[in-house]
């Protein structure tokens, strides 16, 4: 009898033990879509909504960072994830100055442990501007969720050998949008996220094309203009002359007004 209760006191040990063990898990829930100047020292990662995993699942907070020009792009999520280990990985795909890109991915399996609430310490890429060194070349510039309103040409720093001009669609942990970049850049092909397909749940599809910078024609036709208003004075005061001169020296202003015209 004394055996029995033995065994019955060890099953019930091991049956709580069990029950710990497979406890519901619990994680923050949230997705951001955001574009503006200054986000990623204002940004704050902190979700409201909580969710319930299934047995086998992890939290998970994953980010992409994107800054063209003085704007700033978040595509973030956060919530449950299956069939995964418990890692950290932090990626700087793109280099600052010019066209930046970073993600930031946790999964874990404590309580509520996709509590992250900032991102300055790795997403305040404002610290690389009182570095930078402009050149004369030009790109079209800027960042948007869809399509971008307008595209400033914008001084590019050194270093940059082209223009990049393309779209990123992100899709899956409840992201479903896709972002609009052009900006200098040292790269030669579609890498701006270094060609990788995911970050966390996040699925991403990078299409983009590379162009030459764009030509500072406001020189050039500075330059012409100003030749041709040059002429312009120089012929018009000559047809003054011609006009107030002695009739002897009219045909050789005369003569020359015509030459210049043809």
């Amino acid at each position: 009898m004394r055996g029995f209760h033995l065994w019955d006191l060890l099953f019930l040990i091991l049956l709580g033990a069990c029950g710990t063990l497979a406890h519901d898990l619990n994680c923050q829930r949230s997705s951001t879509m955001k574009v503006g100047v200054g986000l990623s020292k204002t940004f704050n990662w902190t979700a409201e909504e909580t969710e319930t995993c299934d047995s086998g699942a992890l939290c998970q907070e994953s980010i992409i960072v994107i800054k063209a020009g003085t704007k700033t792009a978040l595509l973030g999520s956060k919530g449950c994830v299956y069939d995964s280990m418990e890692s950290i990985t932090f990626i700087q795909h793109s280099p600052p100055p010019d066209l930046v890109a970073i993600s930031y991915s946790n999964y874990c399996e404590d309580m509520l442990c996709n509590n992250r609430e900032e991102i300055h310490h790795f997403g305040d890429l404002s610290t690389y501007a009182d570095s930078i060194v402009q050149s004369s070349n030009r790109c079209p510039t800027c960042l948007a969720l869809g399509t971008c309103s307008s595209a400033p040409s914008l001084p590019c720093v050194n270093g940059s050998t082209r223009c990049y001009e393309g779209k990123i669609k992100i899709t899956g942990g409840d992201i479903n949008a896709t972002v609009e970049i052009k900006g200098c850049t040292a790269m030669t092909n579609c890498r701006l996220m270094s060609r990788f397909q995911t970050v966390g749940p996040m699925l991403i599809k990078e299409t983009c094309s590379i162009q030459p910078f764009i030509k500072p024609r406001f020189a050039e036709n500075g330059s012409s203009l100003a030749s041709h208003f040059g002429f312009g004075v120089r012929a018009t005061a000559a047809i003054a002359a011609a006009i107030t001169c002695p009739f002897v020296l009219r045909k050789y202003l005369w003569s020359w007004v015509s030459q210049c015209l043809c």
